[in-house]
């Protein structure tokens, strides 16, 4: 993108309009492709290599005749957190005069061996510029350590110019060179800017702007050297993604003027106060209790660094040439990240998907400072690249970050990142691409649709029958063959219109399609009836309910229970066990029928007579008894046998005689009213003592 600067009648004039541009573009004024917002995101926590490339021909000693262009490289230098830059550049005219490799300037040694190389930089010769912009991606590409964020900066006063001194090389030699640094840049992602001196209009405009496009820079085109300062300001505020703040503009009085300068939060890694001023100032003089307090000092500019400084307010108090026009202006540098995360994994179209973003430390921690957040605005900006449309939707800010929900409406790929931007910092997160799949429309299961004969023609709602997740409009069409019970459907729009014509069941298929060719098949299932039918079901209903209340009362209606009490004597028993009188209280059996093996275990007499459990007793109404047996015993009452199968009724006072199966043992029971004032509470059940 280019950026051009009308001509200046001196230093702070030029200054003063640079400034401006400063905050239009760290604002958003510039665009950059999504390489090169992606390696700038990264600059403010990792760090940066910078190398410049410099025209150092002879026209150079016209254009910047007070050397400028050093200055502020130094500037650049001294504005850089040390720790986390490294400087390198090339010197070129029509050959290479000086190159000096990537080289970090945390040593205060090594910043002043750069500094002196380059205020006494020699300017002759003719410019090659391809050479130039060679020597300088061979430099970031023959890097072994890449420890930051790498881009090229260009200064330069014209295009390539060979004169007399071609050395074997042409002009389109040079072009390709070019060329393969645009490709290498482009590659390797990083940004090249380019700034062209146009004091006597031989700037090749059109070249510059379209080394910078095309690697996602700025091209800076102005007529004076005297704008240098603050486009330097600008490509530094582009890298650690700050803004560059004017915090007080004063007409010096000769005198200590005070200027106060204010420190939004306590987040700031360090901030920069930098003072311009046509003149150098006398005096400048920082009150802040701080030992982390760096001062630079330049004909130029007089730089103030704090590191991590409090939020609040700072003093500074200047004196300068009287009528001078000075800024006070403010660079804060954050070593802040910016995170993009989706509250799920989970993408859908046409549905919302929760975005969630905030700023995270170096080490991944959160940052929980509110003062930050409070002048913030966040974006989600989000590419639908297969037609390259952008949309941006605002952020609403939620606690110490940023939340908000996107609806992506087609299916395809997405590239999205977020933009946070302050007043004096902003961040673009890296972009995340990822493909958005189209769902296609899903049957939703039901019943079958009961329909009635005469009520003729019936509409059905389609769409409660199948849902897309997407939240697409969906089309219907019904699937051959129809059923012959349901002649004449058809769809109109989202209804199925059927007329039953027979009862039974009878089923239709639907298919259901969306706007991007995903289906779905749902066979329909009816049953249809008759008002006919409904008296004979109703009928039948009261019948099948009369015979369940039957069944109901029969099982459920009280039943009789025993009454009386039975003895048992044992006549003989094939063990030779010489077995006492039994009594048995009849009503201490819970039971509705009692077998004689229940009674004989009740009292553990333990004969092994197994027909004893198919010999039963049943309690009747009024104390009457029922005996059955499906034995070969021989069971009698009194005198008259009992035949298998047969339920005979017993009185009281009589008697019941068992022969068993092993015709040897025999018993005889009693079966007789309890006594008068007998109550049975439990299962007393007792042969008597013996002796």
């Amino acid at each position: 993108m280019k950026r051009t600067l009308p001509k200046r009648g001196g230093l702070f004039k030029g200054l003063a309009a640079a400034i401006a541009l400063i905050v239009l573009w760290s604002s958003g004024g510039g665009a950059a492709p999504a390489f090169a917002a992606d390696k700038a995101a990264n600059a403010a926590s990792q760090g940066i290599d910078a190398v410049f490339v410099l025209d150092v021909s002879y026209s150079m000693n016209e254009t910047d005749k007070d050397g400028i262009a050093a200055e502020v490289i130094n500037m650049f230098m001294d504005m850089s957190d040390p720790a986390k830059t490294r400087i390198g550049f090339v010197a070129y005219n029509d050959r290479i005069v000086e190159t000096q490799p990537l080289t970090s300037i945390a040593s205060s040694g090594h910043q002043a061996k750069l500094k002196q190389k380059l205020q006494h930089m020699p300017r002759y010769g003719y410019t090659d510029l391809g050479l130039g912009l060679r020597t300088g991606a061979e430099m970031l590409a023959s890097d072994k350590e890449k420890s930051g964020v790498p881009f090229l900066i260009l200064l330069s006063d014209g295009g390539t110019d060979f004169g007399y001194a071609s050395r074997g090389r042409t002009v389109e030699d040079s072009n390709r060179d070019v060329k393969h640094v645009i490709k290498q840049a482009q590659s390797q992602g990083y940004p090249i800017y380019t700034i062209g001196l146009n004091h006597d209009g031989s700037v090749n405009k059109e070249e510059l702007e379209r080394i910078a496009k095309q690697t996602g820079g700025t091209s800076f085109i102005t007529d004076s050297a005297d704008d240098l300062p603050d486009i330097f300001n600008q490509i530094f505020a582009r890298q650690i993604q700050s803004v560059l703040v004017t915090v007080a503009a004063v007409t010096a009085t000769g005198e200590l003027q005070e200027v106060k300068v204010p420190i939004p939060n306590s987040s700031m890694s360090e901030a920069n106060i930098i003072l311009l001023s046509s003149h150098p100032l006398r005096e400048s003089q920082l009150y802040y209790s701080s030992k982390n307090v760096r001062l630079y000092e330049s004909n130029k500019y007089r730089l103030m660094k704090i590191i991590r400084p409090e939020q609040g307010e700072l003093v500074i108090k200047l004196r300068g040439k009287p009528g001078d026009f000075v800024k006070v202006n403010l660079l804060g540098n954050y070593s802040l990240g910016p995170e993009l995360v989706l509250e799920s994994q989970e993408v859908i179209k046409g549905q919302n998907t929760k975005f969630l973003s905030y700023l995270q430390h170096p080490d991944g921690s959160r940052l929980e400072d509110s003062h930050v957040f409070d002048t913030m605005q966040a974006d989600l900006v989000v590419t639908y690249l297969d037609s390259g449309e952008e949309e941006r939707t605002p952020l609403a800010r939620k606690g110490n970050g940023f939340e908000g929900d996107y609806v992506f409406r087609q299916s395809g790929s997405y590239r999205w990142h977020v933009h946070m931007h302050g007043p004096d910092f902003y961040r673009m997160s890296p972009e995340i691409e990822r493909k958005v799949e189209n769902l296609p429309p899903e049957a939703v299961e039901a019943s079958a649709i009961s329909l009635t004969k005469e009520d003729g023609e019936v509409r059905i709602d389609l769409r409660e029958w199948f849902r897309d997740p997407n939240g697409d409009a969906m089309a219907f069409q019904l699937q051959p063959p129809t059923d012959n019970r349901l002649e004449g459907a058809y769809i109109e729009d989202n209804w199925l219109v059927v007329t039953p014509r027979k009862t039974g069941e009878a089923s239709l298929a639907v298919q259901a399609s969306d706007p991007e060719g995903g289906t779905a098949v749902s066979s329909l299932a009816f049953t249809v009836r008759s008002y006919w039918e409904r008296p004979l079901q109703i009928g039948a209903g009261i019948l099948i309910a009369a015979l369940i209340g039957g069944a109901a009362y029969l099982w459920l209606r009280p039943r009789p229970k025993f009454a009386g009490r039975l003895e048992g004597y044992f006549l003989n028993t094939a063990s030779g066990n010489d077995i006492p009188v039994a009594f048995w209280p009849l009503s201490s059996f819970d039971n509705r029928r009692v077998s004689l093996a229940d009674l004989f275990r009740s009292l553990d007499i333990h004969e092994p007579l197994p027909e004893a459990e198919r010999i039963l007793l049943e309690p009747r109404k009024e104390g009457v008894l029922l005996v059955v047996h499906h034995t070969s015993c021989a069971v009698d009452k009194g005198r008259t046998p009992i035949p298998k199968g047969k339920k005979e009724v017993v009185q009281y006072n009589e008697k019941i005689y068992v022969t068993f199966e092993d015709c040897i043992t025999e018993i005889e029971l009693r079966y007789k009213p309890l006594k008068s004032g007998t109550v049975s509470t439990g299962r007393s059940h007792s042969l008597p003592e013996s002796g």
